[in-house]
């Protein structure tokens, strides 16, 4: 027989504090008569969502009410001022160039020290000859592997009497990378966009898997809006649809003048070490694990800003049982794990915990050892 509660419903309050997108977890015991007992376990989401990939890489925008919104920070690298020196690309129609890396960036789990700037509105991590012009729908086959697309459609930064072109800079204080179009030509309706993306070095930069935050940033609304907006992964089987031809994700805000997305691999329900204190660069790490699931080596890199002295970094499995520790000193260290035990024992796959512990900072991360 189907019942239901309807007419005196159960009320769940959730604190102001939750955070946006965090699923909390529910187990509800069922029991009735003739000795029924079922136990039913569902998640119910909190606050706005975020979009997302399905769970690796996440999308905030800027004046969001999410803990890892950017907040809205224009870099001009462009050729109309001076505070960072852009390199010009002397771009025309249709052309791509591909570059070193400054830093080794870590996307969708694969490092890469080399990737492509199109001056159709797209970079990619790696080496990629085509310029594809053309958007569609993100995941696809079409399109560049490995692409992180501010605006992907036909542009062009090379028509002649327009201060237009595409730029990059790399801002090593900071430990960034800028590239920046501005002003470039929207075929056919010929708006003019500006619109930048940064990628930020995982070394100096916080995130749980160790690959790298990208920052999209709009100086001004889409002037034309036949474009794709998002990320996709090398085998174009994963990413996430920002928007495409103004169709927006169902948990996306439209972009607007001044405008930044975020795009990390923090949870919602992570609020990671020294968040964006007002402004939009991910914070300087305490503690990186890279890979995170390996079958070889893991690199472990620490930053303790005014910790002095000596650091532990411990390395701990599932049970809780420590296989290997490592003693430091100084604020900043970086050690390398070869997988094995105290008495140099291969340790068996599974979940290892790698735990900093300075006496007064203490933080861990997960790594998978698999063969």
């Amino acid at each position: 027989m189907l019942v239901d509660n309807s007419a005196d419903p159960f009320t769940v309050v959730v604190s102001s504090d939750a955070p946006h997108g965090y699923h909390a977890e529910f187990t509800i015991i069922a029991t009735g008569d003739g000795g029924f007992a079922d136990t039913i376990v569902h998640e119910i989401p909190i606050g706005l969502q975020i979009p997302s990939d399905g769970g690796y890489y996440y999308a905030y925008y800027s004046g969001g009410p999410h803990e890892h919104a950017p907040a809205y920070n224009w870099v001009a690298i462009d050729s109309t001022q001076t505070t960072y020196p852009g390199i010009s690309l002397d771009f025309y129609d249709n052309q791509s160039a591909y570059l070193p890396l400054p830093f080794p960036f870590t996307y969708y789990g694969v490092e890469y020290d080399s990737f492509t700037i199109c001056s159709n509105g797209w970079i990619a991590m790696g080496v990629r000859v085509t310029t594809d012009w053309t958007n569609s729908g993100i995941p696809n086959s079409d399109g560049p592997e490995a692409m992180i697309a501010p605006m992907w459609d036909d542009l062009d930064p090379g028509n002649a009497g327009q201060p237009s072109d595409v730029y990059y800079y790399y801002d090593e204080a900071n430990h960034r990378l800028i590239v920046e179009y501005f002003q470039v030509e929207h075929y056919a309706a010929g708006y003019h966009e500006t619109f930048e993306v940064i990628l930020y070095d995982p070394d100096y930069y916080v995130s749980p898997t160790g690959d790298g935050d990208i920052v999209f940033q709009y100086l001004l609304a889409q002037q034309q809006v036949d474009n794709t907006i998002g990320i996709e992964n090398a085998a174009e089987d994963q990413g996430i649809q920002y928007s495409r031809d103004n169709i927006y994700h169902e948990h996306a805000a439209t972009i607007t003048d001044e405008f930044a997305i975020r795009i990390t691999t923090w949870k919602p329900d992570q609020t990671g070490i020294d968040e964006y204190s007002g402004h939009n660069e991910p914070a300087p790490y305490f503690l990186r694990v890279s890979p995170s699931i390996t079958s070889g080596t893991v690199k472990i890199a620490y930053a303790l800003s005014g910790h002095v002295g000596t650091q532990a970094v411990h390395i701990y499995d599932a049970t809780g049982r420590r296989v290997r520790v490592y003693h430091c000193d100084g604020e900043q260290a970086t050690v390398t794990w070869d997988g094995r035990d105290a008495a140099g024992n291969r340790v068996a796959n599974g979940i290892y915990f790698v735990t900093l512990d300075s006496g007064e900072v203490r933080e861990s991360r997960k790594v998978i050892v698999v063969d």
